[in-house]
């Protein structure tokens, strides 16, 4: 066999070897990659199976003691429009115009929480009462703030001043205070105030926590909102 002759061999055999290499290795991954697709479809269906019975709500599952008091505390930030001028627009109310400052910040952390929860004979079914619990944030409530006072926009007086004209007559000062403006605790503002004008109308509010008015006092500790829920159903594979 000439040299020539002997490295055709040899070329023509490497490259068989090499054919054969590749078509081996496409068998193989085709034995790894055919039945990879559906057992990861099946894999993938069985554990969106678990996870969704996992957190379906049940009594006395984990997931429903979770549910009831999430492990969540919200933080809510409070400002109050404080009003600047108010000797200013007392005595030249024509040309003065309200200056307002906004308060400093007041934080309170709000716990959300399920109350009066009652299951159907079924467990198919969900009552429930949503209860909100206001507390000052430890580390972002200034403690000097319970001192801040200012002339603070009122919104309930707010409210009852737009049922009369640009004058206030003298039957608006008769339910809602004879001063123009008050200065005020700012904290009690959030927290609960009494006036001349709640004491008036307290008879007629409707929701719980009715002894003051306040942005916080009259959501604490109360339940706001009553649901009822259809629960959803066990999947089975």
């Amino acid at each position: 066999m000439s040299s020539n002759d002997y490295q055709y061999y040899v070329s023509n055999e490497q490259r068989k070897r090499r054919i054969k290499l590749c078509l081996l290795e496409a068998l193989v991954s085709a034995l790894f990659i055919i039945p990879a697709y559906p057992v990861s479809i099946c894999l993938k269906n069985t554990l969106q199976t678990h996870i969704i019975n996992s957190v379906n709500l049940k009594p006395d599952s984990d997931s429903f003691k979770l549910w009831c008091n999430p492990p969540i505390t919200a933080i809510m930030t409070y400002h109050l429009f404080n009003i600047t001028n108010p000797i200013e627009i007392v005595t030249n109310p024509a040309s003065a115009l309200i200056q307002v400052k906004d308060t400093p910040p007041y934080t309170y952390n709000i716990e959300t929480n399920k109350i009066n929860i009652h299951w159907s004979n079924d467990n198919k079914r969900l009552s429930y009462v949503v209860q909100r619990l206001f507390t000052r944030d430890p580390i972002r409530f200034d403690p000097s703030s319970i001192n801040h006072t200012g002339v603070f926009i009122d919104l309930l007086r707010a409210t009852f001043r737009t049922q009369y004209s640009v004058k206030a007559v003298q039957t608006f000062y008769d339910f809602a205070g004879m001063e123009t403006f008050y200065h005020r605790n700012a904290v009690e503002q959030i927290e609960g105030f009494t006036s001349d004008l709640f004491n008036m109308v307290q008879d007629y509010m409707i929701g719980p926590n009715k002894k003051k008015s306040g942005f916080v006092y009259r959501q604490n500790g109360s339940g706001l909102f009553n649901f009822s829920i259809q629960v959803g159903k066990i999947i089975y594979i």
